[in-house]
């Protein structure tokens, strides 16, 4: 990825390396990079984990692959949605930008015993020229797409890794309003990929991709 911060706007890296953030997400978020799920109606959202934990499941139904399956995780974070998709059953390349982060996640696969399925590299999505064609069976993000530089290039990246037949995942956020403070919020976060709803589907069909299916929660 290109860094640029001539507009005042942090790079991925700058954000996710900076103190704010490094502590916010170890003090809020357990040091994972997501949020969680909660059942509707949850008044007590604690532990945290549990709802992260849950948040993996769910990623994990949806990508409905078959124990053995290769996967790319693209922006791996902390490691943490790695290792949960190796323990059950799947084959998972992850790679990330932040050399902050790779070293977390190779710490964090260790400590769950899933270094024998999982291998964490320094890589950007928006050059996956190490990657053959057709080579995984999955790609998933997790809240990490809302940073691409370039989100129509990434998706062909994409579109090009899978097999035929292979499924992309993409849990991600969009936004349903405007709000100057939403706004700068997104800026000083690297998310100015942030689509409104209906955009990813139109980037998904220009980039090839078939059965397109859009879940809001």
């Amino acid at each position: 990825m290109v860094a640029n911060s001539g507009n005042n706007k942090p790079t991925v890296e700058e954000y996710h390396s900076s103190l704010e953030s490094r502590l916010g997400y170890r003090i809020l978020l357990g040091n994972a990079r997501h949020c969680g799920l909660w059942a509707k109606g949850t008044l007590w959202p604690f532990p945290i984990s549990q709802a992260q934990r849950a948040m993996e499941e769910k990623l994990y139904q949806r990508l409905s692959l078959r124990e053995g399956s290769q996967v790319l995780d693209a922006g791996a974070g902390s490691g943490l949605v790695a290792a949960y998709m190796a323990e059950h059953g799947l084959l998972v390349e992850a790679i990330d930008l932040t050399p902050a982060h790779v070293e977390q996640a190779k710490i964090n696969v260790v400590s769950r015993g899933r270094e024998q399925r999982v291998s964490v590299e320094l890589g950007d999505y928006h050059n996956l020229s190490r990657y053959r064609e057709a080579s995984f069976d999955g790609v998933y993000t997790m809240e990490t797409f809302v940073h691409a530089d370039e989100p129509r290039e990434v998706l062909e990246n994409f579109k090009r890794l899978l097999k035929p037949g292979g499924v992309l995942l993409l849990h991600e956020a969009d936004v349903h309003r405007d709000s100057p403070v939403l706004h700068e919020v997104l800026r000083l976060s690297h998310c100015q990929n942030m689509l409104r709803a209906g955009t990813y589907e139109e980037m998904l069909a220009t980039a090839g991709f078939e059965r397109i299916e859009v879940e809001r929660t």
